[in-house]
């Protein structure tokens, strides 16, 4: 038994060890944001169980995910008669304009969906980062694309981008 349960924790160990390795590689917030504070104005301005916030680099990649895996990995309508999840949208939305949307979802008549899209702001006197954000919230009481949009971008500022 104490074999097993020491092969098990240098197993986790190394995995651990591969992650952190893989995450050095990936793309990071940039310098001089706050990550802490930007989960917690995330939370607080939009965030619900339902919603997810991604942001990726100029080329789409996630720099930052927002909300859970499974949450973020839903398909969910766009409203133009198309599904995707956020992560996919970031991808075909890097460096284009922003756009928001709303529409009702027809898997779950009681819901909506509420998207916001777009290059992430740059606060007063910070250079432009050339990152692209997605925002969805899908549910009851989902906020309208517009709304998501202004409280996300809010958000950002308070994080020091």
């Amino acid at each position: 038994m104490r074999r097993l349960m020491r092969g098990l924790l240098l197993l986790g160990l190394t995995l651990g060890l591969m992650g952190a390795g893989l995450s050095a590689c990936s793309p990071k917030l940039p310098e001089g944001v706050d990550e802490s504070a930007l989960v917690e104005a995330i939370g607080r301005s939009i965030g619900s169980p339902s919603t997810c916030v991604v942001i990726g680099d100029e080329k789409g990649r996630l720099v930052w995910r927002a909300g859970g895996y499974v949450t973020c990995a839903r398909t969910l309508p766009t409203c133009d008669g198309a599904e995707t999840t956020a992560e996919a949208l970031l991808k075909t939305s890097a460096g284009k304009p922003a756009r928001f949307f709303s529409c009702p979802n027809p898997a779950v008549a009681a819901n909506t969906v509420g998207w916001a899209i777009g290059p992430v702001p740059a606060s007063p006197g910070k250079p432009s980062q050339a990152l692209t954000y997605v925002a969805v919230m899908e549910g009851e009481k989902a906020l309208p694309g517009l709304e998501i949009q202004d409280r996300v971008e809010r958000a950002f500022k308070k994080a020091g981008f």
